[in-house]
């Protein structure tokens, strides 16, 4: 039963620390995205599934949901997945002028294969150009214009007039006011594609960004706000164990000690230099306290011969907040440590290493059960310590990780020209099967370790 229990639990605060920096990560890429005036399509909590429940937003047309796959979340941001092709543009229009068209509609027109007018028509799905229909064949789908306004703006794109996009539906023809190739670098305008490099940059490293100053603020309100609890220096005793020998001589919580043999007690710096040299020698002595307003003399008998290690006493526990500048400085400290460990995964010669200290979803999610059974105070720092690791890890330079798309785009700035998708999709597949081959290992770990 306790085991049971203890499962549920994981399982519980995994999902809600889980969900909290998910939607935090995924919140870093939105709010970017968007202030560059790219499209988003989706915002959800879980992985994509058709079984959802959310909402539409009518000023960025952003569906906003949850799904019941909770292991993650994402944002359809437009234009990432995208492939270069000379026929974008007299495509496009194509569709807008006949409203709905299939893959073999685009191949009859333009006298080419399948798969390359499969890819086109993809392609302008990805930038929210046009619709994908798949409901009725999901083999030969239609893809279909979306409402437009005046300005040919669509919901997804800030500044468009809702109530004339309301008046149109998903297929409806258009003459479209503007030549194949203005129309193509309109739609390009509004998806990251089309954003320069530092914008591109932006919208990637903001979702790690954001994990690592999340961290850093729940690190500086726990250390100045909340404080910590610590051992005070005060020589008030706070715990006396049973069966100790200062529970057989009388001693009691909120003691106040101000002798112990010939040594003064001011401080509890003081009762621990007295017992390390009493204790040590072997030999019976008093203790003088104060308690209820009155002295009381207690003896400590030390069988002869006997030297205890332990009084069986400590001290009382008392909250201690940092001042402000202190607190942010342990933070900015703690973050870099957390950035060196992360470091050392990229370094062959620490790999192992690091794998064998890191927790999956199962270690994190007991961690959190752990904490909130201790208190606020421990369980933000775990959150902070999640964010933050997850924050470091997504900038390591293995695709698909933020940081490995950071990394597409340097060598795109460097060499002059995109990546291909293909290439991008090669690496992609070889880092995510590195990225399962650590994940199954520290799983195994954390699994074992939690059984046992």
């Amino acid at each position: 039963m306790e085991f049971l229990t203890g499962t549920l639990s994981a399982v519980f605060w995994g999902l809600i620390v889980l969900s909290l920096l998910v939607v935090v990560h995924e919140s870093g890429h939105f709010l970017v995205a968007r202030l560059c005036g790219v499209r988003v399509t989706e915002f959800f909590l879980g992985m994509p599934s058709r079984h959802r429940i959310s909402f539409k937003s009518r000023k960025h047309g952003t569906e906003f949901g949850v799904t019941p796959l909770l292991l993650g979340g994402y944002n359809r941001i437009c234009g990432m997945e995208s492939i270069q092709d000379d026929l974008l543009s007299e495509v496009l229009s194509f569709v807008y002028r006949r409203g709905s068209v299939q893959v073999s509609d685009v191949c009859d027109r333009f006298l080419i294969d399948e798969d390359r007018a499969y890819a086109i028509l993809m392609t302008l799905t990805d930038w929210a150009s046009v619709r994908l229909d798949d409901a009725e064949d999901p083999d030969d789908p239609v893809f279909r214009t979306i409402p437009r306004d005046g300005s040919f703006l669509c919901e997804y794109d800030d500044g468009h007039d809702q109530e004339v996009i309301a008046e149109h539906s998903d297929g409806d023809v258009y003459d479209v006011p503007m030549a194949p190739d203005e129309f193509l670098a309109h739609e390009r305008s509004h998806v990251y594609q089309g954003m320069g490099f530092w914008k591109r940059l932006a919208m990637l490293v903001m979702g790690a960004l954001v994990n690592i100053v999340f961290a850093l603020l729940i690190v500086t309100f726990s250390l100045s706000v909340i404080g910590i609890d610590a051992g005070s220096t005060e020589p008030v005793i706070g715990t006396v164990y049973e069966d100790s020998l200062a529970a057989s001589a009388g001693i009691q919580p909120g003691d106040t000690v101000t002798r112990i043999g010939d040594h003064d007690i001011a401080t509890w710096y003081d009762i621990s230099d007295a017992l390390d040299e009493l204790l040590v020698a072997g030999s019976s002595f008093d203790i003088a306290v104060e308690r209820d307003g009155s002295s009381q003399i207690l003896h400590i008998d030390i069988p002869e011969g006997d030297a205890p290690e332990l009084l069986g006493i400590t001290n009382t526990i008392v909250k201690v907040r940092l001042p402000l500048k202190d607190a942010v400085a342990s933070a900015f400290d703690y973050a870099g440590q957390v950035a060196r460990f992360a470091l050392r995964l990229i370094n062959p010669a620490h790999t192992m290493e690091v794998v064998g200290q890191s927790s999956s979803i199962v270690g994190m999610s007991v961690m959190a059960s752990e904490a909130a059974a201790s208190g606020a105070f421990d369980l933000l720092l775990v959150i902070a310590a999640i964010s933050m690791s997850l924050g470091f890890m997504n900038l390591l330079p293995i695709p698909p990780l933020d940081g490995g798309k950071i990394l597409f785009e340097i060598i795109q700035l460097a060499i002059g020209r995109p990546v291909s998708i293909k290439v991008q999709n090669t690496v992609s597949y070889v880092g995510l099967g590195l990225l399962f081959v650590l994940f199954v290992f520290v799983l195994r770990n954390d699994i074992v370790n939690y059984i046992m």
